[in-house]
């Protein structure tokens, strides 16, 4: 009988209570099934924000149109309880049936009533009464059970905000004692759980669990508005509760109303169709962080809009409180101020000029080299063609070093392989010597740009990026202009030699003053510049710049430990080339690189056939070019910004978007991908242009050295060359910098591996093509190849932004999956 009595039993009880042999037959609060996902223990020591800073914590600065707005919607819950027309809308309805109604919350809303109408002078008997109730309830809590003490935690609130609201208990010490112990109570409470297992793992949970749920999700927002109320009355700090990220915002009005379980079953069914991935956060409706970018803020609109269309009166008056609030509180995305940000990029600019002039300056002294080492041009063009083929391979190499490991580390190391590279080269006997030592060479000065942009990359927004990489390019363009003249110049005067000794006198130099100016700017160990590295290489002189910048931010609020490091993956670079929202861009980007290349390295040996001119004048006949190059660098910079956010606007104003962060009006629906903002299409039309100019100029080069026309002409059509090759690398390498910001100096890799190795391919064949073909016929194919490379541009424009939706889609799953590990 005694077993039978038990089996009988079990078979009612839920899974854990029948485990323990215990009867609970499903009864309300039993097996809730809870858990929280914030750490409940920041509720309970919030009031000691005020007296005692916290490292993270954001002052709240409410502009006091919102503050009123607060206080009169907390005054309207006191009111509806007192007047006995409801209940506030942290209360759910079934809280009020006589079969689920709990004594501290029954007894709070009967017991409030006398402070409907007090008499004159009865004021402070009712509070004496509300008081002792308060006292008891949170004498007695440790004893409740989950549902009693949700109950207790609501009523402990509801007798607060009478006691502030109604009966003019607004200096009495008591309040804030309340508030401490509220805040004692939330905790407890949330220490039960504020979620549902089940809505974790996307299913229906129980009814009864979700209102418990629900309801200590509202009651705790609630709590957070009062103390802010409060705490504004007494001229106390308060902070946002970042403490409550991840929490869900409040429910649907057909949840959190529903009066049966089969309405509510059939409610959550629809939600779980609307919300596939998961509900609305609250931290969604914070303010926008600076660092998001275009796609992930148009998603979170997206995500908004969509809760707003069901959300109740509840959650309406959060949405309004949370994103009227000013965004200045959010951090800026770079705390270095533009003085400082034009002295990194100065220094990274520098820094990228070792590639080029490592490259150009030794143009002119080819066939010098090729007479003293006793080797034909052929031979020696085939250490340009090495020197190419590691400036492609090496940023693969080191770039992923960069972003990992920091940026300043990567260039010491990079210019230390650079330096004694020099010093070999200056001091070579044989050829042998020469390609390794030129491939070694490569290998050090190769990373310089990449490495260059990814710093651009950390510092900079997409709306000022442009100007600052037509910079970038402008410096590290400049060996283009000079480095042939200087070349020219020490070979003919000093040997081709002291080519090698100028540049490493140049490197050791630099190499120092990197070290004392250019701070870590990788924003996966430094954020936006206020985290503080714990490597000594880091530290400095960073902390000098956080002293003299000028931008406003928060010393206090930077995180005290640096984020999750990634591990370096030498194998970024080559997805990134082989992607499909980038791939078509880069290979057409490398042809006309090619191109370019191409024209140059023949230029030393068709001057001196064709215009027997001496090297020095040779040097001197590629000042056009650089010339061209810096000036197309630096007005594509600003033509990129201005027609971005010309782009932008009109789109802008096309779509009817409106910024949610100003403006009451919705934003139209973001997940169509018609209306995500077309940033291929904003970057990349302006290549046409450029290619145009770049095929007639290639043309004009060939035919016009061939027929021995003056040779003004040819010198005139590298300059238009440079200024249009130049003008769509600042054009592509942005577009990179803007989809892969995280990987900024591996999409600059990938792009340098492609153009590089195209460019190889291109300087070891066009001389013997040169001479099989002639001049003009050989640079008339290559405008054609370039016209029909600029297909890769109309491909990224058409099909880019749903391939690139489609990788930021999978990174964020993966990025999930990740997390759940």
């Amino acid at each position: 009988m005694k077993g039978a009595r038990y089996a009988t039993s079990r078979q009612k009880a839920c899974k854990p209570c029948s485990t323990a042999k215990a009867k609970c037959d499903r009864k309300e609060g039993c097996c809730l099934e809870l858990f929280s996902p914030i750490n409940a223990d920041d509720i309970s020591n919030r009031w000691l924000n005020s007296y005692i800073p916290v490292p993270g914590q954001k002052t709240k600065e409410y502009p006091a149109t919102i503050t009123a707005f607060i206080y009169r919607i907390l005054k309207s819950y006191a009111a509806v309880a007192v007047r006995g027309r409801g209940v506030p809308p942290f209360v759910h309805s079934s809280q009020m049936m006589a079969t689920s109604t709990r004594p501290p919350l029954s007894t709070c809303l009967s017991l409030v009533r006398i402070c409907e109408k007090p008499l004159p002078g009865s004021e402070s008997v009712a509070a004496d009464v509300l008081q002792r109730e308060m006292s008891n309830i949170y004498e007695q809590h440790g004893s409740y059970d989950d549902v009693t003490l949700l109950a207790a935690f609501q009523a402990y609130l509801i007798y607060s905000m009478v006691l502030f609201f109604n009966i003019g208990q607004v200096s009495n010490p008591f309040l804030r004692q309340a508030m401490m112990n509220l805040q004692d109570l939330a905790c407890s409470s949330s220490r039960q759980g504020l979620m549902c297992v089940a809505e974790q793992r996307r299913v229906r949970p129980r009814w009864e669990a979700w209102i418990v749920a629900e309801a200590k999700r509202r009651t705790l927002f609630a709590m957070y508005l009062f103390d802010s109320v409060l705490s504004t009355q007494e001229g106390l700090q308060t902070f946002l509760g970042t403490e409550l990220r991840g929490l869900p915002a409040p429910a649907s009005k057909s949840l959190w109303a529903a009066q049966t379980r089969y309405d509510w079953d059939t409610a959550y069914n629809v939600h779980l169709v609307d919300w596939v991935e998961e509900g609305l956060r609250i931290d969604e409706l914070w303010p926008m962080p600076a660092d998001l970018d275009e796609s992930s803020i148009l998603a979170r609109r997206s995500r908004v809009d969509q809760w707003l269309e069901n959300v109740d009166e509840f959650g309406t008056m959060l949405y309004a409180v949370t994103t009227l609030s000013p965004p200045a509180l959010e951090e800026p995305y770079s705390i270095f101020d533009n003085r400082q940000k034009g002295l990194i990029v100065l220094i990274v600019s520098t820094a990228a000029t070792f590639s080029g002039f490592a490259s150009n300056i030794y143009f002119p002294a080819l066939p010098t080299i090729a007479r003293d080492l006793n080797v034909s041009v052929e031979l020696v063009n085939l250490t340009v063609t090495s020197y190419l083929i590691f400036q492609g391979i090496a940023p693969s190499l080191w770039d992923p070093v960069s972003d990992v490991e920091g940026r300043r580390i990567a260039y010491c190391y990079t210019f230390l392989v650079f330096l004694g590279a020099c010093i070999g080269l200056a001091e070579t006997k044989n050829y042998a010597t020469l390609i390794v030592l030129r491939c070694l060479q490569s290998t050090g000065s190769a990373s310089t740009i990449a490495i260059g942009s990814g710093v651009i990359g950390d510092i900079t927004t997409r709306a000022d990026r442009g100007g600052f990489m037509g910079i970038f390019q402008a410096g590290l363009l400049v060996p283009v202009a000079v480095g042939p003249v200087i070349g020219g110049a020490l070979a003919g005067s000093l040997g081709w030699r002291a080519i090698f000794w100028f540049l490493t006198i140049y490197s050791g130099i630099f190499l120092v003053l990197l070290i004392l100016l250019l701070p870590e700017t990788l924003r996966s160990i430094v954020a936006n510049g206020s985290r503080m590295p714990s490597s000594a290489i880091g530290r400095y002189p960073l902390l000098i710049y956080q002293k003299l910048t000028k931008v406003q931010w928060n010393p206090e609020a930077a995180p005290s430990q640096v984020a999750a490091r990634k591990h370096i993956d030498v194998t970024s670079p080559f997805r990134i080339l082989f992607s499909k929202h980038a791939a078509p861009v880069i290979i057409s980007l490398a042809v006309y690189y090619a191109v370019w290349q191409m024209s140059i390295t023949a230029m030393s040996t068709l001057f001196e056939e064709r215009y027997g001119l001496s090297e020095t004048q040779i040097g001197l006949t590629f000042i056009a070019n650089g010339v061209g190059c810096m000036a197309g660098t630096l007005t594509t910079g600003r033509l990129l910004d201005a027609d971005y956010r010309r782009f932008k606007a009109k789109h802008e104003a096309r779509s009817n978007q409106t910024d949610i962060e100003t403006s009451n009006t919705l934003t139209r629906s973001a997940t169509n991908p018609e209306d995500d903002f077309p940033l291929e299409e904003a970057r990349l039309r302006l290549i046409s242009v450029f290619s145009v100019l770049q095929w007639l100029s290639i043309t004009l080069f060939g035919w016009t050295i061939q027929y021995y026309v003056h040779i003004a002409v040819p010198i005139v059509s590298t300059f238009i060359t440079g200024w249009a090759a130049v003008s769509i690398q600042s054009v592509v390498m942005t577009y990179l910098v803007d989809v892969f910001s995280d990987r900024s100096a591996a999409a600059s890799a990938s792009l340098n591996l492609a153009r590089c190795l195209f460019a190889a391919g291109g300087t070891s064949f066009v001389m013997p093509l040169v001479s099989r073909i002639g001049i003009g016929v050989t640079f008339t194919i290559c405008a054609g190849v370039q016209a029909v490379a600029l297909m890769g541009v109309g491909v990224q424009i058409k099909f880019g932004p749903v391939w690139r939706r489609e990788a930021e889609r999978g990174e964020r799953a993966k990025a999930e999956e990740e997390k759940e590990r």
